[in-house]
């Protein structure tokens, strides 16, 4: 039983009854207290209410004599809702109701109704617009802006909509903030196009409807969400152009779409518009940047953000800081993300659990497992509990090295921690003792998984899947295939394409084939991947006409070319010489606006050299040098490689000596071949230089360099 806090009221809110007081009723040895209207006021807008204090003075005034006005116990209502305690709001309004001497208004009405929707119950919120009417109240504005809200909370968007309409015939017309619910609710649920609908209505509606920035906000950030940034940079402008101030959550925005989509060039470029509106970048500003900087391999650009945010005067939270620790990591750069790492412990934020599971899987991902041992113990002695996250990746890393034994030991320490393996974990660990070989131990944990009713899914059986064929069991993998549709888990094109790659891999393509059959006998349409795989296998088995009827019965199935699938079939036309046939295919994919990879240059350049076209890989070679494409050292290679083989050496040597031009270096296969030439013209002191030069810039001779080189020359 709640005990009664005086103390939460002030004391002249109560005056004691004498016998000269006429307004004192007696009572069973005392008088009746009195709670006067400006007390409960003042009490209502302190900052320091709590909702304890708020349930005494409910109580004090539904006792005291005379009772307080409807105003005042409005403001403790609007008090307790400010504190997001709906339930109780919605309690006292109920007792309201039956009590004598306070009677609720419209006002009370519009606190109880937004409450039952802001908690998510808004047919509970209905119910009250029904009592409303039944006292003849007529609905305000507001309350109807409550219930179109938390219909669009609760996604019933076309209810929402038909309340939206109805508001005008009920002697109310909608105003921005309807709108802006309404909005609300369709973006929410994946309509922003007809979101963007309403926002041009919207003017055409009255001046209360004028769209404002919380209309553009909302539908800016779904379209940016969704990925239509130039769209969302359209509404920009004209938010500017009406008159409509962007703020900072605007251009948080716009700056997180250009984040995802890897434009981080237009994220500064958004960045430097909002500084030149005067607008003030905050922490998640500088976070989404940083990120998209990340992500972008740009980890040390992102790092002097963090520099620059400090100068600003803004306090970077935990989230900056792990953004750098997970860019560095997987950039390689170790001792820079625990750099970052030492510095939170020395000076703050204190890293979160999120924070030491990244810097662990960058460890693990590195192949310091010990580190990555060491933190995960740190961890814990400071205090900071690893999540499932965390366990799963020193697993992983455990798994890797091959340590059954510690696998289930920490599986062990997990559970009694009381963090439960899921089914992410499982198939985790599953992959690792599969790619060690550990068959039983790998099936022992799957029927682990069904003894703790862990959810098994086409995901899980399909990773084993991948992960059994990467070890060539195809044959086992099949036998998977089959258990998974015994258990009544139905494969998806994944995991035939999965299979299918892993019988081409063994070269048992005629199984391929089979699966194929199987997956489109389901009811399963294949995808450019399932056509890529066939194709690459038919072209590496010299069944260049199974190939080419398959790529061309494609766009027939509905299934667009890839320039993947280009790929594989210009290698196999150039693998078995029909070169014409190759240069024909090239043009049709330049016809259909699929551009060239650097792959598809190494695969023509190769194709021509290998088929003694020198001087049309020549021709293309320089054209393609001149555009804006960057070859990398592999065509350079092809080049040289086939300017030797055609006895054109000077040639391949001018076109060795051009690579440092273009801000490549020679690799050891560079080297091997230049080696193999000058040898073969004889030109033994040059090939000792070279070698030489090889040493010096950091590339060392391997065994190819001596097998082609010098012992073919007798030179030991």
């Amino acid at each position: 039983m709640r005990p009664t806090r005086f103390l939460a009221l002030p004391s002249t809110s109560f005056s004691p009854a004498t016998s000269s007081s006429p307004s004192a009723e007696k009572t069973i040895g005392r008088t009746k207290p009195y709670l006067t209207d400006s007390a409960l006021i003042e009490r209502c807008r302190s900052n320091a209410l709590t909702v304890e204090d708020a349930l005494d003075l409910f109580d004090a005034a539904v006792a005291a004599d005379p009772k307080p006005s409807i105003y005042a116990i409005n403001l403790l209502l609007g008090a307790i809702a400010g504190m997001k305690h709906y339930p109780i709001v919605i309690s006292l309004c109920n007792k309201l109701n039956v009590l004598s001497g306070i009677q609720p208004n419209i006002h009370t009405y519009s606190i109880v109704i937004n409450s039952c929707c802001r908690m998510s119950s808004v047919n509970l919120g209905f119910g009250f617009l029904g009592g409303l009417l039944k006292r003849s109240f007529s609905p305000r504005t507001a309350i109807f802006n409550s219930l179109i809200n938390g219909l669009g909370a609760d996604k019933r968007v076309a209810e929402a909509a038909m309340l939206f309409d109805k508001m005008s015939l009920m002697g109310c017309e909608p105003n921005v903030v309807s709108c802006n619910a309404l909005i609300k609710g369709l973006c929410n649920t994946g309509s922003t196009a007809l979101a963007l609908e309403l926002h041009q209505k919207m003017a055409m509606m009255g001046e209360s409807c004028m769209p404002d920035v919380i209309t553009y906000n909302t539908i800016i950030h779904h379209l940016c969400k969704e990925g239509h940034v130039s769209y969302a940079c359209k509404l920009l402008d004209e938010m500017i152009r009406v008159g409509v101030k962007p703020d900072v959550r605007t251009y948080n925005s716009i700056i997180y779409g250009h984040s995802t989509l890897g434009h981080w060039k237009e994220a500064v470029g958004i960045l430097k518009e909002m500084m030149h509106w005067h607008l003030s970048p905050d922490v998640v500003t500088f976070s989404m940047l940083m990120d998209s900087f990340s992500k972008c391999d740009k980890t040390a650009e992102a790092h002097k953000l963090l520099d620059l945010m400090k100068e600003r005067g803004e306090k970077p939270d935990v989230i900056p800081y792990t953004i750098l620790v997970r860019g560095y990591c997987q950039e390689g750069h170790l001792a820079d993300a625990r750099r970052v790492f030492d510095s939170m412990l020395a000076k703050g934020p204190a890293p979160s659990s999120h924070t030491y599971s990244v810097l662990i899987n960058g460890c693990v991902k590195n192949q310091k497992l010990d580190e990555a041992i060491e933190l995960f113990n740190k961890m814990q002695r400071e205090g900071v509990k690893p999540d499932i996250i965390t366990y799963s990746t020193i697993l992983d890393g455990l798994c890797h090295l091959g340590k059954i034994e510690d696998v289930r030991g920490l599986l062990d320490e997990m559970m009694s921690q009381g963090i439960h393996p899921d089914v992410v974990t499982y198939t985790s660990i599953m992959c690792g003792f599969c790619r060690l070989g550990k068959w039983k131990e790998a099936h022992q944990l799957l029927y682990e998984m069904i003894e703790q009713q862990i959810h098994l899914d086409a995901v899980t059986f399909t990773a084993l899947i991948d992960a059994i064929c990467k070890e060539g069991m195809v044959q086992e993998a099949h036998g998977l295939l089959e258990v998974m549709i015994c258990r009544g888990i139905e494969p998806d094109i994944v995991t035939y394409n999965t299979l299918m790659d892993g019988y081409c891999v063994v070269g048992k393509l005629n199984d391929a084939v089979r699966v194929f059959d199987l997956m489109v006998s389901k009811g399963y349409e294949p995808d450019a991947f399932t056509y890529n795989i066939l194709i690459d296998s038919y072209c590496k088995s010299g069944k260049i006409d199974d190939a080419l009827s398959l790529f061309n019965a494609m766009p027939h199935k509905g299934v667009k070319h890839t320039v993947i699938i280009y790929n594989a079939m210009l290698a196999g036309l150039y693998r078995v010489g029909r070169v014409a046939e190759a240069e024909k295919l090239c043009g049709k994919m330049l016809a259909a606006g699929i551009c060239p990879s650097l792959h598809t240059y190494n695969i023509i350049l190769d194709g021509l050299c290998k088929n003694q076209y020198i001087d049309e890989a020549m021709k293309l070679f320089q054209g393609v040098l001149s555009s804006n494409v960057n070859l990398d050292i592999v065509c350079f290679n092809t080049m040289i490689d086939g300017f030797i083989k055609a006895g054109r050496f000077k040639a391949a040597k001018n076109i060795f000596n051009t690579i440092p031009t273009k801000d490549l270096k020679p690799d050891a296969i560079t080297f091997n071949i230049m080696v193999n030439g000058l040898m073969k013209e004889g030109l033994f002191d040059e090939a000792t230089n070279l070698l030489l030069h090889m040493e010096k810039s950091g590339c060392p001779a391997n065994s190819t360099t001596f097998n082609t080189g010098l012992l073919e020359k007798e030179e030991i």
